[in-house]
């Protein structure tokens, strides 16, 4: 009986240190992530294909990896869409510097996983306003059409999911949102006689996109 247990427990022993092995390769110190981060670059550029296949509108971006857990950067975002268009949109011009906290990335490369990102947009706007009152006769009203050029902030947060190989390249897809900051003084320089106003200006702006990037 016991030339029959010596094999089995031999098979056992073998069986549970080889599954032990395979953890320890799996699992990846944070020592190992920064090698590969050194190996493939920390620094990333990136373009958004949404925009550039939906749109004339150009938006690329920069990223600095700072660990396996954060990382920063800016993204720049050009409308070249006309005012007049029927896809045009208020935000002509935006510079977005963000800040990214990056989760269930230590088997990855760093900077890479699940995130959650917080933003600043800074944005030149080119929206309609449209006002109207009624003048001597009621039954016509007087209309005033305008093109408004403005600046404004507005912070917000987003979530996403990046992939990086190890080559270097990277594909990521985020959605977020904010709030602009200055919409309430928009109508400000509006006279009291006017009866009412159409206006085009946004209070909320989204930021997000499927992006293609490379680090170096």
């Amino acid at each position: 009986m016991k030339y029959f247990l010596l094999p089995l427990f031999i098979l056992l022993f073998s069986q549970v240190y080889s599954q032990d092995i395979q953890q320890v390769e799996i699992i990846k110190s944070d020592r190992q992530v920064l090698e590969l981060l050194d190996e493939i670059g920390n620094q990333e550029f990136k373009l958004d294909v949404i925009d550039l296949l939906t749109q004339p509108a150009l938006n690329v971006g920069y990223e600095k990896i700072n660990d396996a857990y954060s990382s920063f950067g800016a993204d720049l975002f050009l409308n070249l869409n006309d005012i007049g268009s029927n896809d045009s949109w208020a935000e002509k011009i935006s510079v977005n510097p963000f800040y990214r906290f990056y989760f269930l990335n230590k088997t990855d490369f760093g900077g890479e996983g699940y995130f959650a990102e917080v933003f600043l947009k800074l944005s030149y706007l080119h929206y309609e306003r449209n006002t109207y009152y009624y003048g001597p006769d009621p039954s016509i009203p007087y209309n005033n059409y305008e093109e408004i050029k403005a600046f404004d902030i507005a912070p917000g947060v987003g979530v996403g999911r990046k992939w990086v190989n190890k080559k270097g390249w990277t594909f990521e897809y985020m959605i977020g949102f904010g709030r602009f900051l200055f919409t309430n003084s928009a109508n400000d320089d509006i006279p009291d006689t006017y009866y009412g106003v159409d206006n085009y200006r946004p209070e909320v702006t989204f930021k997000g996109g499927i992006s293609i990037g490379k680090r170096f």
